[in-house]
């Protein structure tokens, strides 16, 4: 796939979740309101959001990181039909487990969804001082049209608990935007 429209095509096609084009556009705001060099992802699924914030910002320095093999390999043939193979670092491991020392100025988290809390714990490290942290599917909308209701009910819960700890935290200020995309939570480190 060598056009931004194949590979949301085949993501449509193949119900592979993919960052909506409000939430990526949303991003792309941010990223040059602030000015901002690097970028983390945690999911990159097959590599969408990367491949249109590194059309967009050549000198973005982004870190991406996917551990399902089926959307690594597709990830991989999009990294490279768009020759992007050697400008990014694309980590085929499980986020839950690795540890990474550098810092970013924004950190996108759209990954396992009873995990975003835990994400957001062990990554919140690695944000820059004025950077942001985002996290996709607040509305789970996507979830609701095709899941059994027990699994419904408990992602709800899941989803209602982390909109809960974010809202209470003291050592967040975030900003819910259930009208861009799936629904975003915009966190900044107090």
């Amino acid at each position: 796939m060598n056009k931004i429209e194949d590979i949301e095509q085949f993501a449509k096609d193949n119900y592979i979740p993919i960052a909506r084009k409000k939430t990526v556009q949303f991003m792309i705001d941010i990223i040059s309101k602030n000015n901002y060099k690097s970028f983390l992802e945690i999911g990159t699924a097959i590599g969408y959001t990367t491949i249109v914030l590194k059309q967009k910002f050549e000198y973005l320095k982004i870190v991406t990181i996917e551990k399902n093999q089926k959307r690594i390999s597709l990830a991989l043939d999009n990294f490279n039909d768009f020759n992007l193979l050697d400008k990014l670092s694309f980590l085929q491991e499980d986020a839950l487990n690795y540890q990474l020392d550098d810092k970013f100025d924004l950190i996108f988290i759209d990954a396992a969804k009873k995990k975003n809390k835990f994400f957001l714990e062990k990554f919140k490290n690695n944000l820059n001082a004025n950077g942001t942290i985002i996290i996709d599917n607040m509305n789970l909308d996507d979830l609701w049209t095709n899941a059994k209701p027990k699994k419904k009910d408990y992602y709800d819960k899941i989803n209602q608990e982390l909109i809960s700890y974010l809202s209470t935290n003291n050592e967040y200020e975030v900003t819910f935007h259930y009208d861009i995309g799936d629904g975003i939570a915009v966190i900044k480190l107090k």
